[in-house]
């Protein structure tokens, strides 16, 4: 994707023209942020990739997925790709703090880190998927996939890279990846309707009825509500009338059900199921 935005160091700085004058101007002006000692970002860099590379490297996992608006698990931890050979790390918020050991940053220490990651504040993105596999929930990793391969910020080719990165035993992660779901919590529903030994199909058509969102055992609609609020009430209940007509039984629930109350989710479709 196109960057707007970009981080530099003095030394590109000076080779780009720029006096020590006309960078403390910058600065002081808020056109270019001092993000560390030597190292500077653009105004409009994303203050968790600023707050990352202000510790001492691009952002990866999580945080580099926020970023991309590539769908993650809420409320993540600063996840930040740290070169082996870097001298001193630093607090993301005050960069004349030492780091200290903290619950919401997560280092990962890299020896693979390129030119590229300082320019644009994060790694390559099947490295970011390499990390990101290693520190989340099965489910979560399959929706930043689905949602990865949907958006096509990844090919289906890069699931290789990324295997060739990661344990054997995270690796069928890759092969549950589907890019056909619609939203990171349809994703996560899915996964794990599918880990519980259901055939699940996505973004199935249905005569009378329309796409719906999966399609459990041939027979029950499930129909996952993403957003906080729902304005179509009038056609979802058209449309479950027409799914019964048609022998279908219809279950809805909201993202906050998937996330928070999964158990509960679980048993009202097998419930459905053995109706």
């Amino acid at each position: 994707m196109p960057y707007t935005y970009r981080f530099w160091t003095t030394q590109e700085l000076r080779a780009g023209g720029w006096s020590k004058r006309a960078v403390a101007e910058a600065v002081a002006k808020r056109r270019l942020i001092l993000v560390r000692r030597g190292h500077y970002a653009t105004a409009d860099a994303p203050t968790e990739l600023i707050r990352a590379m202000r510790v001492g490297g691009p952002a990866t996992a999580r945080t580099a997925t926020q970023a991309l608006n590539i769908w993650t698990e809420p409320d993540p931890p600063l996840h930040v790709a740290v070169p082996l050979n870097t001298p001193r790390l630093r607090d993301p918020d005050d960069a004349a703090l030492t780091l200290r050991p903290r619950d919401d940053v997560r280092l990962h220490w890299e020896q693979r880190l390129t030119q590229a990651s300082s320019v644009t504040g994060m790694v390559p993105l099947p490295m970011v998927f390499q990390h990101l596999l290693q520190v989340v929930r099965p489910a979560f990793a399959v929706a930043a996939l689905d949602t990865a391969l949907r958006d096509r910020h990844l090919r289906p080719a890069d699931l290789a890279t990324i295997a060739a990165g990661i344990p054997a035993h995270l690796r069928p992660l890759l092969g549950a990846a589907d890019g056909r779901c619609e939203s990171g919590i349809e994703s996560v529903a899915r996964y794990l309707l599918q880990m519980l030994g259901l055939r699940v199909e996505v973004q199935v058509q249905i005569d009378g009825v329309g796409r719906v969102d999966l399609l459990v055992e041939g027979r029950l609609i499930v129909e996952i509500d993403g957003r906080r609020w729902h304005s179509d009430f009038e056609r979802d209940r058209r449309r479950d009338a027409s799914a019964a007509i048609g022998r279908y039984r219809t279950l809805r629930f909201t993202w906050k059900q998937v996330l928070y109350d999964w158990p509960g989710v679980q048993a009202a479709v097998l419930a459905a199921l053995a109706a």
